[in-house]
C-alpha cells in the first residue's frame, strides 16, 4: 500500500495543530518508504533551513523503521558509521530526534520529520502527532 498525498497531508495537519498549541514554528516534510518527498509545509516564521532538516529526518526513519529519538541513541557511539551514512548517494540524512515513521496495516508506508522545535525533544513530540502515535513493526 502507497502513502498517499492525502493521508501525508493529514499528517502534516495533525503536526501543525501539536507545533501551533506547543508555540513552535516548525516545518513538516513527509516522504515514502523510498524517501520520496510527498509533502513538505513550513510554518510562517520558521527558518529558512526547517524543511531541508525535517525532509532528511524523515528519510532516516523512513530507510531505518525507526523512529529518529531511537536513531540518535542507537547511534550516539558510532557517530563515524553515523556521519559516512548521513553522506551516501542523492539522499541526506539527520539522525537528531524529529522524525516517525508512517505505519499502515503495521507497515511502515513512509515517515514525517519536523525540524524548529528547539530543543529537539519538541521535534519529536510534533513529528509523534504528525504520524499518529504509531506502534512501530518489529523490524529485522
Amino acid at each position: 500500500m502507497a502513502l498517499t498525498r492525502e493521508r501525508a497531508r493529514e499528517s502534516i495537519e495533525r503536526g501543525l495543530a501539536t507545533a501551533h498549541a506547543l508555540g513552535f514554528k516548525v516545518a513538516i516534510a513527509v516522504v515514502d518508504d523510498a524517501g520520496h518527498l510527498i509533502v513538505c509545509d513550513r510554518m510562517d516564521g520558521a527558518l529558512w533551513v526547517t524543511p531541508e532538516i525535517a525532509r532528511a529526518k524523515a528519510n532516516a526513519a523512513a530507510a531505518f523503521h525507526a523512529t529518529t529519538l531511537d536513531l540518535e541513541e542507537r547511534f550516539a557511539k558510532r557517530q563515524l558509521f553515523a556521519d559516512n551514512v548521513a553522506a551516501l548517494g542523492d539522499y541526506r540524512f539527520v539522525f537528531g530526534r524529529g522524525a516517525v515513521p508512517l505505519v499502515e496495516d503495521g507497515r511502515i508506508v513512509g515517515a514525517v520529520g519536523v525540524s524548529g522545535a528547539v530543543p529537539a525533544d519538541n521535534d519529536h513530540t510534533i513529528a509523534d502527532a504528525a504520524a499518529g502515535h504509531p506502534t512501530l513493526p518489529r523490524s529485522h
